[in-house]
């Protein structure tokens, strides 16, 4: 397709304009986890991304060593003062938080949250409530207590794993009923939408959900058994992106976001790494050339 062609394809899955996207989580710099990885699925769908990382690793520490640091809650918090001073919250449309280095950034980012909501009440905020996963919480302590306090109760979206969906509902989730009754009590403390992902089913499968007040869907797809690194990153920037193309049509966006998150392990799967193959794939990714059904759970 010649670049005209591409562009007038851009402009027609855009029916609201492109937007602008305060993301505020990890960076490194070999692979794809943080913002390495919502950074350029928010470009490819066309959204600008103000960056602001909250720590600067060599890379995913699951790889067995890594260098770098957290980056202080002061400095976070300076950043994103800075954008305020600026002026410019009024142009931002939704704000997307990750890993937290501290638990005092939470505060930064509640303050950042509640200003830009003031400045422009129809942007939205998703909160991805990284804490640990496999039964382990990897974080910081004080982590999960500063998420489920300060920023669970401003978050409209939250994308947390099977994991952290238990630990922040305080109940078991082991299938999509559980995982629907655990979504509703956070739906109770703030936000209108939760999208559980990464729920093990039987049958080798996994389930990525999204829960409202008044029904739930699912998509499945196949399980990796093996680990891949930022993929509850990819998954947040990709539902966003396409969230904010269409607001309002959450299955829309959970087919979307589910297909292009099996388009990326396919890929990965096919490179065999612990790292996403995520640029070279990055246009299936983002616009999957076929979608996953989703079901009413």
């Amino acid at each position: 397709m010649c670049r005209h062609g591409k562009l007038v394809a851009r402009l027609l899955r855009f029916p609201v304009p492109p937007m602008n996207v305060l993301s505020i989580q990890s960076a490194v710099a070999y692979g794809h986890v943080g913002n390495a990885a919502a950074q350029p699925a928010l470009h490819c769908l066309g959204h600008t991304v103000w960056r602001v990382d909250t720590v600067t690793f060599s890379n995913h520490p699951g790889h067995g060593k890594f260098a770098g640091q957290v980056r202080p809650a002061a400095e976070v918090a300076a950043v994103l003062q800075g954008l305020a001073d600026l002026g410019v919250q009024d142009q931002c449309g939704a704000i997307l938080s990750g890993y937290l280095g501290e638990a005092a950034t939470a505060e930064a980012i509640a303050k950042t949250v509640t200003q830009v909501k003031r400045a422009n009440p129809q942007s939205v905020y998703l909160l991805d409530p990284v804490m640990g996963d496999a039964g382990r919480v990897y974080v910081r302590d004080g982590v999960p207590d500063a998420m489920a306090k300060m920023l669970l109760p401003l978050a409209d979206m939250i994308a947390p794993n099977a994991f952290e969906l238990s630990l922040l509902a305080d109940q078991p989730v082991t299938d999509k009923d559980s995982a629907v009754a655990a979504a509703r009590r956070l739906i109770a403390r703030g936000p209108s939408l939760v999208l559980a992902t990464g729920l093990r089913l039987e049958g080798g499968k996994v389930a990525t959900l999204a829960v409202t007040e008044a029904e739930a869907h699912a998509v499945t797809a196949p399980w990796l058994d093996r680990p891949v690194f930022g993929t509850g990153d990819l998954f947040g920037a990709l539902f966003l992106g396409h969230w904010l193309e269409a607001p309002g049509d959450a299955v829309r966006a959970l087919r979307l976001a589910a297909s292009g998150m099996a388009e990326a392990i396919a890929a990965t799967e096919a490179a065999g790494s612990l790292e996403r193959a995520l640029i070279p794939n990055l246009e299936r990714i983002c616009h999957p050339p076929a979608l996953l059904p989703a079901e009413r759970v």
